[in-house]
């Protein structure tokens, strides 16, 4: 089993799904709940199984392990090309993107999968401080961009920020009679761009309403 394979593995219980490697094909083989889901290849594309409607469930999981499967495709080539950090204390990293002062690493461990990381770096690159470490490679791409300065921290969205945003297009599209239909897409796309930026607001869409809200009895 290779790098590829072994980093879909390990994040397989997040989506309630198990898998199996099968040293005659050289494939990765995972299932949910029972049911085979697809199977991975030594390059990390996948071979999809099965019934493609068996449940909303089963479809779900499936769309989880594409995206996880190209992500992983995404990091593990970019730490594969990338150099060693030329620093005694972290040469353990690779140096996987850079800009101003600021740099993305990662290392890999067989046991414990990738660890990354953005620093502050000096301006001969013998030394870096300010580490903030997670093996989580969405968190560290968006600390990259805001760290270096590729992007203003004050044009992002917080997450109670984006979920205060998503409260106000709901409550427009359901109490605004006046919205033309053009206006109707328009906050269709945005209700769309917050939910691919922020998946939580579609798992656990926020709303005005307060089901704890103090009750007035009379």
């Amino acid at each position: 089993m290779n790098i590829y394979q072994q980093e879909l593995l390990r994040k397989l219980s997040e989506y309630e799904c198990t898998g199996q490697y099968n040293e005659e094909s050289k494939r990765l083989e995972v299932s949910y709940g029972g049911i085979p889901l697809c199977s991975q290849n030594e390059d990390a594309f996948l071979r999809y199984h099965g019934d493609k409607t068996v449940t909303d469930d089963w479809k779900a999981a499936l769309e989880n392990m594409k995206e996880q499967a190209a992500k992983i495709r995404e990091y593990v080539r970019m730490y594969e090309t990338a150099p060693p950090m030329e620093i005694s204390d972290i040469s353990e990293y690779r140096r996987m993107a850079e800009y101003g002062d600021t740099v993305l690493a990662g290392m890999y461990s067989e046991q414990y999968g990738f660890m990354f990381t953005t620093w502050r770096q000096s301006a001969d690159k013998s030394s870096v401080a300010h580490g903030d470490y997670t093996p989580n490679f969405d968190y560290v791409k968006e600390a990259f961009i805001t760290r270096s300065g590729l992007l203003d921290r004050n044009r992002l969205f917080t997450e109670d920020e984006a979920a205060n945003l998503y409260r106000c297009i709901a409550y427009a599209q359901d109490n605004c009679e006046s919205l033309t239909y053009e206006q109707e897409q328009e906050l269709k796309s945005l209700e769309e761009k917050l939910q691919y930026g922020y998946p939580k607001l579609e798992d656990e869409s926020p709303s005005f309403e307060q089901a704890d809200a103090p009750q007035l009895n009379m």
